[in-house]
């Protein structure tokens, strides 16, 4: 057989967790036709020289849906072998939507995925859709260099049959016939099922609850009986409203929706905390008897500490915190205003000894990375409490002080979650667990975390030796292939799609982050190369190479079967 593609001298890891093996792979037409002992001539040959190849790796947690508007590589998952990206995650995306709407809608990008409007406004093609089959029908016709599924976002979508009052009450029965038939039709035309965000901190326009959070389980479960009759998709819901603490309500609703859809449900999230250690744990044993009768409830983690950037201009990081719902989609002038006045100051205070939110008086880990006036240097890399402490000041009116003194443009990070290793180490090895989170394409400004796959394989596989190489794969491949029903894709096996990822295990791994300004109007974002990932290959065409486009948009849209 004369091959298009031939890869020789390898390491093969075939995603389901078998043994390595030394051998070569044969591609033609797309399709995986020989693997193990195999010679000929190929158009193409890559000599691996002891380096791995594998099934290109499968991120389930992106949210691409706005950024595939201007740059169909999906950068930078490709660079870390991912050859497939699920988005339109956490119920927040850009379909469907009306044009004349894509002020209110994109503002969710930006409260809930902290995207600049500026940029969604102008890089979005919103003109070339309206329903959510018209925009899955604008991508494949741009084309991407990844394979993409859709899932449908519940906030624009319960937007765009309600209108403004979508973020303030539930559907009415008319209202939920529409929403059902709209999403079949969406499910026919190749949406992958549905997403929605239960989060006190995912809010809308100027602070309204996002308005997926207005969705009752009378909703969900409707929605979910469309997937039950179609025998397909699976559902994305942001439900823990206290980072891994699950509740009888929340494991009621998650219950209830897997029950009616009769399809996967995987939630959000299951993290390590800096403020309750070991938090999780009572999680995994009260979801333990439901793992074991099969029921398909996987929640989410991720193997990065979680380090965010901020500016006080979209404080996301009180945005759990009543007070701050005002500070929301205003004018800098409106916002500087807002942080002078005592009573919300005094409100701030009151917020964070109730507790609840993710962050509650953490002043040590928040630590002030970005100034532009020269006097405030003094106070780079330190944190809030330090800060305090120097200038005998209330952390409240530390951080308030040292934003409005610069006006705004001050940059902190946050580091709260997954800064404990031993508890990472069991999360990310828990059987009934799915690596997720990466957010790739979302957080632009605050931080990239679209290298999962190469963070995992560098740190928790060859550092820490958590896990077999093997074992580090398939959870990328195999795993998130079966949740998603993908059989042509995750493994590597005569017959099955030509998505692979060729790497080498002594160097894989994200390089660290730095600053492009490559959004629409050259306006910045954080992106993270890969080392270590030699070639990524999508229907058998090499479409990166050592973080470099070769050429061609060969992605093709992941349909659920």
């Amino acid at each position: 057989m004369a091959y298009d593609l031939l890869i020789t001298d390898a390491q093969i890891c075939d995603g389901t967790g078998a043994a390595l093996f030394h051998g070569a792979v044969g591609v033609k037409d797309g399709v995986i036709t020989d693997v193990g002992s195999v010679s000929g001539p190929a158009t193409r040959t890559i000599r691996a020289d002891g380096c791995v190849v594998a099934p290109g790796f499968i991120d389930i947690h992106t949210h691409y849906d706005a950024q595939v508007s201007w740059d169909p590589l999906l950068t930078c998952s490709g660079w870390h072998g991912v050859t497939s990206v699920l988005m339109g995650n956490c119920g927040v995306g850009v379909a469907p939507c009306r044009p004349q709407e894509k002020d209110i809608v994109s503002w969710d990008l930006v409260n809930v995925e902290a995207m600049p409007q500026e940029v969604l406004l102008n890089g979005v093609a919103w003109d070339e859709w309206e329903s959510f089959p018209q925009y899955m029908q604008a991508i494949v016709k741009r084309g991407t260099a990844l394979n993409v599924g859709f899932l449908v976002p519940l906030s624009s979508f319960r937007y765009f049959v309600m209108g403004a009052e979508a973020s303030e009450r539930e559907a009415h029965d008319e209202e939920l016939a529409r929403m059902t038939a709209l999403f079949r039709e969406a499910m026919q035309a190749g949406a992958y099922g549905y997403s929605l965000s239960l989060l006190d901190q995912h809010i809308g326009y100027q602070g309204k609850p996002l308005a997926s959070r207005m969705a009752t389980q009378k909703e969900l479960c409707a929605l979910g009986r469309v997937m039950q009759e179609l025998g397909k998709g699976v559902i994305e819901i942001a439900l823990t409203r206290s980072v891994s603490v699950l509740t009888d309500e929340e494991l009621a609703l998650l219950l209830a929706m897997a029950e009616a859809s009769q399809r996967p449900v995987t939630w959000l999230a299951l993290l390590g905390r800096s403020d309750k250690p070991g938090v999780y744990r009572s999680a995994l044993d009260r979801l333990q008897p439901f793992f074991d009768k099969g029921l398909r409830i996987p929640p989410q983690v991720t193997p990065r500490p979680i380090q965010q950037y901020y500016t006080l201009k979209v404080p996301f990081i009180f945005a759990s915190l009543p007070s701050w719902k005002e500070a929301f989609n205003r004018p800098v002038a409106e916002q500087i205003a807002l942080y002078r006045k005592p009573e919300f100051r005094a409100a701030f205070r009151q917020d964070l000894q109730i507790g609840g939110a993710i962050f509650t008086n953490q002043w040590n880990q928040v630590h002030v990375v970005k100034v532009t006036k020269e006097h405030n240097t003094r106070h780079l890399n330190k944190s809030i409490a330090d800060i305090a402490a120097e200038t005998d000041s209330d952390p409240v009116d530390t951080i308030l002080d040292l934003a409005i003194d610069e006006n705004l443009e001050m940059g902190i990070t946050l580091s709260v979650i997954n800064t404990n290793p031993d508890e990472v180490r069991e999360l990310i090895t828990h059987p009934d667990c799915l690596i997720g989170l990466s957010d790739a394409g979302a957080h632009v400004d605050q931080h990239c975390d679209a290298g999962v796959p190469t963070y995992l394989l560098g740190e928790w596989v060859r550092k820490r030796q958590a896990m077999t190489l093997e074992e580090g794969v398939r959870r990328l491949t195999s795993e998130p292939a079966r949740f998603l029903n993908q059989p042509r894709k995750g493994r590597l096996a005569a017959g099955l799609d030509a998505d692979l990822v060729i790497f080498d295990p002594e160097t894989i791994g994200p390089q660290p982050p730095e600053w492009v300004n490559d959004l629409p109007g050259e306006k910045p974002r954080l992106i993270e190369r890969a080392t270590g990932v030699q070639h990524t290959i999508v229907g058998g065409n090499i479409v990166f190479s050592d973080n470099v486009h070769q050429g061609g948009l060969p992605g093709t849209i992941l349909r659920p079967v």
